[in-house]
C-alpha cells in the first residue's frame, strides 16, 4: 500500500491535468465554438453499481479550413472502487489544409485511488495532417497514478504524429482499417499491462542451523575429531521487479509502435512526419 501522504500530491497533479483537459472538452465549446476548434474526449469512470466501463471515441475524418487550428484529444480514466475496471481510448485524425498556426494537445490520464484490485487504462492517439509548413505547437503527455490502494494497476499512453502533405486526401477504407488494427493492438497491449499477475514477494530464507564443535577429551592420545557436515547455504531467489525490465521493455515496444504508425501514415497519406512522439506512464 502506498502511504497517502506521499501520493496525494501526485493525485492532485492528475486532477489538475484532467481539469485542464476538461476546459477544452466538447462541452466547453457548446454555443460558442470556433470553427477551428476540434475536440475529442473519451472518459471511463467505473462505480460500484457499474464496475466495468469502456469508453471509445473515434473521429478519423475531421476537416478544418480556417487559418488557426486548435485540436485537442484526450482519454481519461479513473478507478475508485474495489475490483473496478476502466478503459478509455481516443483516436483522432485531423486534416487542416489552410492552417498557418496549429495548437495540438493530446493527453492520456489514468488513475486509481482508495480501492483494491482495481485497474485503469487510457490511450489517446492524435494524427494531424497539415499543408505546407505552418507554425505548430504540439503537446503530448501521459500520466498514470495509483494512490492509497492495494493490488491496483494503471497505465496511460499518448501517441501524437504531425504530418505535412502538398495535397492531403482522406485515407481509404483499407488504410483506415490498417490504422484501426494498429490502434486496437495498442489498446490490447495497454489492457494486458494491467491484467498481468503481480509478482509474489520472495519466500523467507531459513537460517542454517549452527553446528557444535567437538568436545576435547582427556585421553593423552591425540584423536582426530569426527568431521561434521554443514548444511549448504540457502540462496534466496531474486526479488521480482515490475518497474525495471518490464518498464524498459514497455518503452521499447511503445517506440517501435510509434515507428510503425509513422510508416503507416506516411505511406497512406503520401506525407512527411515532422513531429512524432509517444509518452508512456505506468
Amino acid at each position: 500500500m502506498i502511504p497517502r501522504a506521499v501520493v496525494l500530491p501526485a493525485v492532485a497533479t492528475a486532477l489538475v491535468l484532467v481539469a485542464t483537459v476538461g476546459g477544452s472538452s466538447p462541452a466547453a465549446h457548446v454555443g460558442g465554438a470556433k470553427p477551428s476548434a476540434v475536440d475529442l474526449l473519451s472518459s471511463a469512470h467505473p462505480t460500484g453499481p457499474l464496475p466495468t466501463v469502456v469508453d471509445r471515441a473515434y473521429d478519423v475524418d475531421a476537416w478544418v479550413r480556417s487559418f488557426d487550428l486548435s485540436a485537442d484529444a484526450a482519454a481519461i480514466t479513473s478507478a475508485t472502487c474495489d475490483g473496478c475496471v476502466g478503459e478509455s481510448t481516443t483516436l483522432q485524425v485531423v486534416y487542416a489544409s489552410r492552417a498557418r498556426r496549429a495548437r495540438l494537445d493530446n493527453v492520456a490520464n489514468a488513475w486509481a485511488q482508495e480501492c483494491e484490485g482495481c485497474t485503469g487504462t487510457a490511450l489517446s492517439v492524435q494524427v494531424v495532417v497539415l499543408r505546407g509548413r505552418p507554425t505548430t505547437m504540439p503537446n503530448n503527455r501521459a500520466l498514470s497514478v495509483s494512490a492509497a490502494c492495494t493490488g491496483c494497476r494503471t497505465s496511460a499512453a499518448a501517441f501524437q504524429v504531425v504530418l505535412v502533405s502538398d495535397d492531403a486526401v482522406p485515407m481509404s477504407q483499407g488504410e483506415l482499417a490498417d490504422l484501426r488494427a494498429w490502434f486496437e493492438a495498442q489498446a490490447a497491449a495497454m489492457r494486458g499491462s494491467v491484467t498481468g499477475t503481480l509478482p509474489e514477494p520472495p519466500a523467507p530464507t531459513e537460517e542454517p542451523t549452527p553446528t557444535t564443535e567437538p568436545t576435547p577429551t582427556s585421553d593423552p592420545t591425540p584423536t582426530e575429531p569426527t568431521p561434521t557436515s554443514k548444511p549448504a547455504p540457502t540462496i534466496a531467489p531474486p526479488t521480482p521487479t515490475l518497474s525495471g525490465t518490464s518498464t524498459r521493455r514497455a518503452r521499447r515496444d511503445a517506440a517501435s509502435a510509434l515507428n510503425a504508425l509513422e510508416r503507416l501514415l506516411e505511406n497512406a497519406l503520401d506525407a512527411e512526419a515532422v513531429s512524432a512522439d509517444v509518452d508512456l506512464s505506468r
